[in-house]
């Protein structure tokens, strides 16, 4: 049977959470989603939580309250999601892409302040993978700030909430993400007035215009039960992602940082040491589906040439995500431990 690169972790639980609010008739009325925002309140200690639909909901929100049009910059890493862009693209804003420091998934900070200009309105950078970005030094800009935890949530950085660095934090709780609520996202702050500004445009009422960007009680209920289990499912990955560095040491394969347990492990990327065809064609035979973490980075999506983001660029075609999620069973990460080990 063959070991999927990603799965949900969705149990019993969630099921009756979800159930629960069909039983009540609680599809849309909020109180479940706020109970959620709550709790993601408490966990990121920022003030103001505003759960939405997606992700590029989320963006668009914050750059709608930044005032962001056509003209207006913002900086976002190739190494990244493209849900940025998106929201990008509807605002009118103009991203500006910076690369990867070069071994490294991350921008580094000088990069960054080469990018910016008198028309930059905000920095966009996140915790790939469950890799922390190292965000501080980009507060003394006063230019907005914007953390994606998406990767990260419930993990801490320097006795900190991953992302406490952002003037905003957003997170995905799409499929593939370390809670899930199918789809949907969480924008935070402890700015009071782009809460408010931003709950007014997402739509909580039928007394003024907006993009009725609101998270069902559904999903609301998946969401609650996921933080229930936040913990639980970083210990996990974490536990997984020891046995897999165990592995991986003694071959010449490199993991892209050495095992730290401040690390979220949404998932676990790695340069083989051996030509791409070789790479699928060994995980194939075995039965295990590994993937490019970031075949399209942005500059890619963008039409941008490569040469301009070299290290971006290779990484995108030499780096691989070997199955790491709660709901492995120990066979199955015993299997891919012990490949791991053997890929010569």
């Amino acid at each position: 049977m063959k070991i999927l690169s990603n799965k949900p972790t969705i149990t019993r639980k969630e099921l009756e959470g979800v159930l629960d609010s069909l039983i009540h008739d609680e599809l849309n009325n909020g109180g479940t989603v706020k109970a959620f925002e709550t709790a993601l309140s408490e966990i990121t200690g920022l003030k103001y939580p505003l759960a939405v639909n997606s992700l590029v909901s989320a963006y668009l929100l914050i750059f709608k309250v930044l005032e962001i049009g056509p003209d207006d910059e913002v900086i976002i890493p190739s190494f990244f999601s493209n849900a940025a862009v998106s929201a990008l693209k509807l605002s009118g804003g103009i991203a500006k892409i910076a690369d990867s420091n070069e071994g490294s998934i991350f921008p580094g900070i000088d990069q960054i302040k080469e990018k910016i200009t008198g028309k930059t309105k905000a920095i966009i950078a996140g915790d790939i993978f469950g890799f922390h970005f190292e965000g501080e030094e980009l507060k003394e800009l006063n230019i907005p700030l914007i953390a994606d935890i998406s990767h990260s949530i419930g993990s801490e950085f320097n006795e900190k909430p991953a992302g406490s660095w952002g003037t905003f934090m957003v997170a995905s709780f799409a499929a593939s993400m370390i809670i899930t609520t199918g789809n949907g996202a969480m924008i935070l702050t402890n700015n009071s007035r782009f809460f408010s500004a931003m709950r007014e445009l997402r739509g909580y009422n039928e007394e003024s215009i907006n993009f009725d960007f609101t998270m069902t009680d559904m999903q609301g209920a998946m969401g609650i039960t996921q933080v229930m289990k936040l913990k639980d499912f970083l210990k996990r990955r974490r536990e997984i992602a020891q046995k897999y560095y165990e592995s991986i040491r003694i071959t010449t394969h490199k993991p892209l940082f050495p095992y730290n347990d401040s690390f979220s492990y949404q998932c676990f990327p790695v340069i083989f040491d051996s030509q791409g065809d070789k790479v699928e064609k060994y995980w194939k035979k075995w039965g295990i589906e590994i993937l490019k973490v970031m075949p399209f980075p942005l500059h890619v999506l963008m039409g941008l040439k490569g040469f301009d983001f070299p290290n971006a660029d290779r990484l995108s075609k030499k780096l691989y995500s070997v199955p790491l999620y709660p709901t492995l069973t120990k066979k199955e990460i015993d299997k891919i431990s012990k490949l791991l080990s053997a890929f010569i």
